[in-house]
């Protein structure tokens, strides 16, 4: 008999929803800190809204662990304490605005070595003739794994730019890990998504569509970290489960960092980390949703933009829950979802240029 809060993870859920109402009722007290600025590139909102929805998924999180006592806990507990360090950081930096983008990185790095000691999960195998042979060594085993997971982290965050959409991006995510994992009879595994998705969704009923929080860097950086730290447990616990499986369930956020990396350095002689407002679903919002619901709320526009990004991640996790344990199926299926990508984004950009300068508020 498992525990209570894993069989009813709505519990976990509900405690994050009413934590975001509370958060958004409150602002009048820590707004001076906790809420977004409505000037910046990446900026597409209007109003004092607070960013520290981070908080809230954290308590879920954290209710879900204090509530439980068999292994989904303990595996829960070793997650949420590896998973501060990339929480503390991205909260700080939400309260703060001054921590930078190499220190969120090393933190989240912090976060995949202490979750490998407490764990003992790695990947050692990718299926690529010679990189397998170097992954046979635990210092390059973990060495690769940390940086793994620190960029799908990083990666949440960076696709958080507008209503819903990483937040349901992560639901998408842990849907298809945890029927992959009911498949193989995980059942453990399968139980502990339920929890993420349910607190991912209990943030969401509070962020879509009206925007009324924000995840901020602190609840992108926790949960991308736990979304990355089960793609690397799936296959650890799985052997049927191919390692492709969750690198293509997780393709929307990796290849956007990776494509806006590529991008800012090659294509413009910028800083990879430099921020910008040339991201897919930032052209998604200027090209296709302010152009099809002109006559809608700014708010409402800005969540729209979710609606027509969630096929891509749709399509992506479709792929590794049908043929997950065929690695050569997978590695064609993300090749495809490289090519939908870059076919969408070539395509929005033959429209009229439309990016605003860094200094006009978000529509």
């Amino acid at each position: 008999m498992f525990d209570f809060v894993f069989s009813n993870p709505f519990i976990p859920g509900f405690v994050t929803a009413i934590l975001s109402i509370l958060l958004v009722l409150t602002k009048g007290w820590h707004g001076k800190h906790s809420c977004d600025p409505i000037i910046g590139i990446q900026k597409f909102h209007t109003g004092q809204t607070p960013r520290v929805g981070g908080i809230a998924i954290f308590c879920g999180l954290l209710t879900a662990w204090w509530f439980s006592s068999g292994k989904e806990g303990q595996l829960l507990g070793y997650m949420l304490l590896a998973g501060l360090p990339a929480f503390a950081a991205g909260l700080i930096e939400d309260v703060t605005k001054k921590v930078g983008v190499i220190t969120r990185l090393v933190a989240t790095m912090v976060s995949g070595v202490a979750a490998w000691w407490l764990t003992g999960y790695s990947l050692s195998h990718l299926h690529i003739p010679g990189v397998d042979t170097l992954l046979l060594f635990v210092p390059i085993a973990v060495g690769f794994t940390t940086f793994a997971v620190a960029g799908v982290a990083n990666a949440t965050n960076i696709i958080d730019g507008f209503n819903g959409l990483a937040a349901s991006t992560i639901m998408i995510g842990f849907s298809a890990f945890s029927l992959i994992a009911w498949q193989v009879g995980d059942f453990e595994l399968a139980r502990l998504c339920f929890v993420f998705i349910a607190v991912a969704g209990g943030f969401l009923v509070v962020n879509f569509p009206f925007g009324k929080i924000f995840m901020g860097d602190g609840g992108a950086y926790l949960l991308g970290f736990m979304l990355a730290w089960v793609a690397v447990m799936l296959p650890f616990r799985n052997p049927t489960v191919s390692v492709w499986a969750p690198l293509v369930a997780c393709a929307y956020p990796v290849l956007e960092t990776a494509f806006s990396m590529w991008r800012r350095y090659h294509r413009s002689g910028q800083h990879p980390g430099q921020a910008d407002s040339l991201h897919l679903h930032s052209l998604m919002y200027c090209r296709v949703a302010r152009v099809v619901f002109k006559d809608a709320r700014p708010q409402l526009k800005n969540s729209m933009t979710s609606l027509f990004m969630w096929p891509f991640p749709l399509l992506a996790a479709l792929i590794s829950v049908f043929w997950y344990s065929n690695t050569p199926v997978l590695m064609v299926g993300f090749v495809v979802c490289v090519l939908c990508y870059r076919l969408i984004y070539l395509r929005l950009t033959q429209f009229v240029w439309c990016i605003r300068p860094a200094t006009i508020s978000r529509d």
